[in-house]
């Protein structure tokens, strides 16, 4: 059984070694995870969120709100766990708190060869906005850029 719940300080150690275990992931250290758990302004706030499989860490995600635009800024989900619709929980879990705290448009980009993770975005109804031309470093590459309303326009 799969329960999201916040990220703490106290799940940093799992969160980094899956993040190091992940290439695909964004590498930040510990303090930057720490700086960001203690963020809440009136003009930007984090989601910091954990998918916990008993004690173990199964995939997290981490998202950026700036006024009306939240930004997924890394979800990474354990080799093992994946497929098992952990990063939809941990996607729809952003989702719904970037809505409550007043967010329009949810945004992220992804490395242009990771196949799969746009895939997966697409599959969620973000839509192919852009493209960011060498992006990325180690390797070069272009960040596609993905979004979508969370409002409909109905």
């Amino acid at each position: 059984m799969i329960d999201i719940r916040l990220m703490s300080v106290q799940d940093l150690d799992q969160v980094l070694a899956m993040e190091q275990s992940t290439p695909e992931a964004p590498h930040w250290d510990r303090a930057a995870y720490a700086n960001l758990l203690l963020t809440d302004t009136r003009s930007v706030r984090y989601g910091a969120f954990v998918a916990m499989n008993g004690s173990e860490l199964a995939g997290f995600v981490v998202a950026r709100q700036v006024l009306e635009v939240c930004e997924i800024e890394s979800i990474a989900v354990a080799v093992g766990a994946r497929r098992q619709g952990v990063g939809t929980k941990l996607l729809q879990e952003t989702l719904q708190w970037a809505a409550a705290g007043g967010a329009q448009r949810i945004q992220l980009e992804v490395r242009a060869g990771n196949t799969k993770a746009i895939t997966f975005y697409q599959r969620a109804g973000l839509l192919r906005e852009g493209l960011r031309r060498s992006y990325y470093s180690d390797p070069e590459e272009d960040a596609v850029l993905l979004g979508k309303s969370l409002y409909s326009t109905d």
